[in-house]
């Protein structure tokens, strides 16, 4: 049923393309990165060019707004971004760079939120050091495509703190829940605001227009809101954005619903209520334990929906989420399940995200599963759609790991054919891809919706399963052990500390 088809096809060759075009818009920046090492550490490059871009989209953002025959007085950004060009002003060193910058994105800031301090190693490195990176933006074809090559660098330098969706993930995130022009989009962990940024060009892509689509975004960390808002500024688009601050604990949209929710939320998370039970209500599931945050998680998209019918959230979880029998957790899933919100769990590929290395989960939730126009034309209700897309990944480099266009296209076509949306062929389970399971069928089975376990697979493969395949297998279920034996550990120090 969800065989190849042309559009797939089509989007192999696209993913291929914009490889191409990838590798080529990075080029320049590493090739600035690497003029500048031993001068500058990594991460105070990349902040330095981050920022570069932004005082440059100010400026000519300025020039575009008050036109070259007004006579009005340009803004300081302007000012600072020639004099940086020039080098007209005194700056001897990269404090002086920095301190021009800064104050050349005071605007900014007033309308935003205020900037990070400046990076230690920028203080003394010589003004001429800086040259490559100032060349580097100045001559940038695309700086929204620049600062995205930045946010790349991060991602593959991070060891710890802050971490960014690939956006081929983000992507797939916003082809499932199709957001629609007029529509509010949130994202209570919004990192760099890619999900965001995704949402937006969807809605463009399919005859929206820009700002038509209001945003929405929140999350714990600082750097992580200022880079959000840093991003939708270059790209040309606008949003309100709380933090930092914990959507778990301090709800900075407490009395608002919107119409698409989606999270890619720290996995596993600890420690996440030590401000205590009372700012944790309507937990409408069952009160999530104390030392695993996914199903705070699960409850928060859920809740932040739209209460009409059109009401929708998408959230990636670790693997373990999908079928844990902690209590806690199980009775929560099972509410999920119940209560009929539950629309599809996908099973991704390991090593998509640079921070887990095993497999995870994508959940789809939705409000109400009936045949209406924006849903399409099969009744769902009291059913679950399961896909594993476990063996999809492609390599692009070392250690890195990729979703296709193909599977993406895939993924996207296989839920619209199951809700029976115009244009797709009729739905059919296929083993070893995906299955429609009654809800009655997901109880008997304990609540356990882990794609892989319901499938099955072709009996070709299943014949033909070679060494290696067996071994990737056997690993994988090797990590999701070391996932129980971490929540067990953690459920044994709660109830040894309540003794």
């Amino acid at each position: 049923m969800m065989g190849r088809t042309g559009a797939n096809a089509s989007g192999v060759l696209r993913g291929r393309q914009e490889s191409k075009v990838e590798k080529a818009s990075n080029a320049p920046l590493a090739r600035a990165l690497d003029a500048v090492r031993g001068a500058l550490t990594p991460q105070d490059a990349l902040h330095f060019v981050m920022l570069l871009i932004l005082l440059r989209h100010e400026a000519e953002h300025d020039g575009e707004m008050r036109g070259v025959e007004t006579g009005e007085r340009r803004s300081y950004a302007a000012d600072v971004w020639e004099a940086v060009l020039g080098q007209d002003l005194p700056m001897r060193d990269g404090r002086e760079v920095m301190t021009a910058i800064m104050n050349g994105l005071e605007e900014w800031q007033a309308r935003h939120c205020g900037l990070e301090d400046l990076p230690p190693s920028l203080r003394d490195v010589r003004a001429q050091d800086l040259q490559p990176l100032i060349h580097c933006v100045a001559t940038a074809r695309e700086p929204a495509a620049l600062f995205e090559g930045c946010l790349e660098h991060v991602q593959r330098a991070a060891k710890g703190g802050d971490y960014y969706t690939p956006m081929d993930i983000a992507g797939l995130l916003s082809g499932l829940v199709e957001p629609r022009p007029g529509e509010r989009v949130y994202d209570p962990a919004c990192g760099s605001g890619g999900f965001l940024l995704k949402a937006d060009e969807y809605v463009q892509a399919h005859g929206g227009h820009p700002g038509e689509t209001a945003l929405f975004g929140q999350d714990s960390g600082r750097s992580a809101v200022e880079t959000a808002a840093v991003n939708l500024t270059v790209h040309g688009i606008s949003g309100s954005l709380r933090g930092p601050a914990s959507s778990l604990t301090e709800d900075q949209f407490p009395d608002q619903t919107f119409d698409v929710v989606l999270a890619n939320p720290p996995f596993n998370q600890s420690g996440w209520s030590q401000r205590g039970w009372g700012y944790h209500h309507g937990w409408r599931y069952g009160i999530p334990p104390e030392g695993n945050a996914n199903f705070a998680w699960a409850q928060h998209v859920v809740s932040k929906m739209s209460p009409t019918e059109s009401g929708r959230g998408v959230l990636l979880l670790p693997t373990a989420a999908a079928s844990t029998a902690r209590p806690a957790e199980l009775q929560i899933r099972a509410g999920l399940v119940d209560d009929d919100v539950l629309s599809c769990v996908i099973e991704l590929p390991a090593g998509l995200l640079p921070h887990v290395r095993n497999p995870v989960t994508l959940w789809l939730f939705t409000r109400r599963k009936e045949s209406r126009r924006d849903w399409g034309s099969a009744d769902r209700s009291g059913q679950v759609l399961l896909i594993d897309a476990r063996d999809t990944a492609a390599k692009v480099g070392r250690g890195r790991r990729t979703l296709p266009d193909e599977t993406r296209d895939r993924i996207t076509a296989t839920f619209a054919a199951w809700r029976g949306a115009r244009g797709q062929a009729p739905y059919e389970d296929m083993p070893g891809w995906c299955r429609s399971l009654a809800i009655a069928e997901i109880a008997a089975e304990n609540y356990d919706v882990l794609p892989s376990r319901h499938v099955g697979v072709l009996a070709a493969e299943s014949e033909h399963a070679d060494a290696e395949e067996r071994v990737r297998a056997l690993t994988q279920e090797l990590y999701s052990l070391f996932d129980a034996s971490h929540q067990l550990e953690a459920e044994l120090r709660d109830l040894l500390g309540q003794r």
